[in-house]
């Protein structure tokens, strides 16, 4: 093993006390053979990558071209891909499993990367058609707003005129009703499909004026940031978020108005940086009442440092398929003001039952892999139903709405689902992650290529990320803790007395 380029190269910068050296030296020597297996640092698997073949052709090739033109994984596509779906159908179809269950089809999707990955350009490229469809269906109803607003204007003028020139009480009467009327002419709000930096109050007024659904998309991890306080003193405000991805009943009591919706239906598409993980959990109304348990988190490996220079581009007509189809996907839901309702076929209905069997017993207390979990994982079956109807309404996106499930295509969300599921492990690990395990991890690859160090050593070579010394040596006794070092016993009287480590020899190197 050789020292990381990246790394400064080991120099003692004291001269050590004689007697330390030699005491360390000697106990490194008697005690080489009696380390024992260091203890993963909270070890971090490798993820599966994410199942773009699940989709249609169109939607598949231009992940796929995504992913190379920008040198990001196909995970980030692939999931802002769903968000576009989610987007399109949400609050205009729902997916019928049995009896009384229905799934609506909007989406919490969170996809963490570190800064510079390419989480932006990937965002632009894969929801740019619903911008656009946004743009189209707001200048086809600028006509018609504008007709009624002139309409409405004309009317309280009229009535306001006759009002002026009643001469007897009946005549005013008649006046001021009519004037009352033509005030209460409804004038149609401009479309909206999405918003980005938006807070919760704002966000419900926007849904409830389109009819009770909305898209909170974004390329950053704002709409995390404003509803867990940004902007009211850091009190969370997750009301929307709960009742907007179950569709429970939305009321809500303002100064000046009332807002009612029988089916809220909010998607959310965010990019975040990992660390944000952590700082979501941190906030105990954000895990204790379920948001967290709501979303879908996609952990793709990072690309930095291995990227192409030069990548293969996306085909025009990769670009034109995927952008002329989504649009078109969100213009033709947009006229569903009652939701369509997405049957099953016999075969997709067996295979989620199956599905559900399979699930129950991993959510068991003190046996199931599931049960750290369990709160998520209890919505997975619904949320598969919520996958299983997006994917046929991409495969079918004219007879989707009134046609069938098919079992092909519950097959294709089931593994879909078993894809966020290995993602859901590993973003809930970060969430509870021990808060010094990436200072641990920064201590250890410096560390590597080392027989022994000083405590000064290690604060000097890694001043940038410790700020303080102190800092640094919870760093270190975690690392004791997990058997990767181990501090040395001097017994030295002279000089000054430096605290020497030894390193487990599977992370050393002779010198």
């Amino acid at each position: 093993m050789t020292t990381p380029t990246n790394q400064p190269a080991w120099t003692p910068d004291i001269e050590k006390p004689k007697a330390e050296v030699q005491a360390g030296a000697e106990g490194q020597a008697d005690a080489e053979d009696k380390w024992e297996d260091p203890v993963p640092l909270g070890a971090r698997t490798t993820l599966p990558p994410f199942p773009r073949e699940v989709f249609p052709d169109y939607i598949a090739a231009m992940i796929a071209g995504v992913a190379e033109e920008i040198q990001v994984p196909e995970d980030l596509p692939g999931a802002l891909a769903l968000a576009a779906l989610a987007t399109a159908a949400g609050g205009r179809a729902e997916a019928e499993v049995r009896g009384q269950w229905r799934e609506p089809l909007n989406l919490h999707l969170a996809v963490a990367m570190p800064p510079g990955s390419g989480k932006s350009p990937a965002f632009r490229a894969m929801l740019r058609p619903i911008f656009e469809a946004e743009k189209e269906l707001q200048e086809a109803a600028r006509a018609e707003i504008s007709r009624i607003e002139t309409e409405r204007r004309t009317a309280i003028a009229n009535a306001e005129e006759s009002k002026r020139k009643a001469k007897d009480p009946e005549q005013v009467k008649v006046a001021v009703e009519a004037v009352l009327m033509a005030e209460q002419i409804d004038v149609p709000v401009m479309p909206r499909l999405t918003a980005d930096d938006v807070v919760p109050e704002q966000a419900a007024t926007i849904l409830a004026d389109q009819g009770g659904r909305l898209a909170v998309l974004s390329a950053e991890g704002t709409f995390f940031e404003i509803i867990m306080g940004r902007y009211s003193n850091g009190r969370p405000n997750v009301e929307l978020c709960l009742k907007g991805h179950a569709g429970d009943r939305l009321q809500i009591d303002r100064r000046t108005r009332q807002e009612f919706v029988e089916r809220p239906s909010l998607t959310i598409g965010l990019c975040v940086q990992p660390q944000m993980l952590q700082d979501i959990a941190a906030k105990r109304q954000m895990a204790g009442r379920g948001v967290l348990a709501r979303f879908m988190f996609s952990l793709p490996p990072d690309m930095v440092g291995e990227r192409k220079i030069t990548p293969e581009v996306v085909p025009d007509d990769v670009l034109r398929t995927y952008k002329s189809t989504i649009k078109q996907l969100v213009v033709d839901l947009a006229e569903w003001t009652d939701p369509a309702v997405l049957t099953m076929t016999p075969g997709a209905l067996r295979l989620h039952t199956q599905w559900r069997g399979e699930i129950e017993p991993r959510l068991k207390r003190g046996t199931g892999d599931l049960e750290a979990l369990r709160e998520w994982a209890s919505k997975l079956a619904g949320h598969t139903v919520r996958l299983a109807g997006l994917l046929h309404l991409a495969e079918n996106p004219k007879s989707g709405p009134t046609s069938s499930i098919e079992e092909a295509t519950m097959e294709r969300a089931i593994k879909l689902a078993r894809y966020y599921i290995e993602h859901a492990m590993a973003a809930f690990g970060v969430m509870r992650a021990h808060p010094l395990l990436d200072d641990a991890r920064a201590v250890l690859e410096w560390v590597k290529g080392k027989g022994h160090f000083t405590r000064r050593d290690a604060h000097r070579g890694l001043q940038r990320r410790f700020e303080t010394a102190d800092d640094l040596a919870r760093a270190l006794e975690l690392l004791e803790d997990h058997g990767y070092i181990r501090q040395v016993p001097t017994t030295a009287t002279v000089g000054r007395k430096a605290v020497i480590y030894d390193v487990h020899p599977q992370m050393a190197v002779t010198r």
